[in-house]
């Protein structure tokens, strides 16, 4: 079987996949490829709430993509709009062709067919190497996502790595 050159960093909890991600992306830009899309930072917490936010890993663009719905609610905070404004650096990324795009996550969004689902198909279609992250119970929806034809990896630098160097390596894509 065949494999896209995509993979994702599989996890059940947050157990350092965002921390992997960043470091592999810094290592890969000092070596010289060029590496574009989005990261997920930690911004703390506020009222029990996660207050990550994505960079974009060319610009250093930060987006704030949780809103704050109040103290009591229990509603999911991710606020849409901004999470599409974000998704224009995927789509630059996939018209510059770079050697490897990484998005944050595939996730209840993507697996609904929104969030950075297009981007992904894009970027997909046109063979450009990502590297995303999904949590355990979108894993499934990840597989059919992909035609199964993605790798999955573990929270393991060398594995990461390994892939990084099999990916990059390809042929040129058209």
């Amino acid at each position: 079987m065949t494999t896209l050159p995509i993979a994702a960093i599989v996890h059940d909890h947050e157990d350092g996949a965002d921390a992997l991600m960043r470091a592999f992306v810094e290592r890969q830009s000092r070596a010289g490829l060029d590496v574009r899309g989005l990261v997920t930072e930690p911004g703390g917490e506020e009222a029990g709430r996660s207050r990550r936010r994505l960079r974009d890993v060319r610009t250093g663009e930060s987006f704030e993509i949780f809103q704050d719905l109040g103290a009591g609610s229990r509603a999911c905070c991710l606020d849409v709009f901004r999470l599409a404004a974000a998704s224009a650096a995927l789509r630059v990324a996939g018209n510059d062709r770079p050697d490897l795009v990484v998005v944050s996550r595939y996730g209840r969004q993507e697996a609904g067919g929104g969030g950075f689902a297009a981007e992904f198909l894009a970027l997909m279609t046109e063979g450009i190497p990502v590297l995303t992250i999904v949590a355990g119970e979108f894993l499934e929806d990840w597989r059919r996502f992909t035609g199964g034809l993605g790798v999955e990896l573990p929270v393991d630098a060398g594995l990461l790595n390994e892939w990084g160097a099999r990916v990059c390596a390809m042929p040129a894509r058209n």
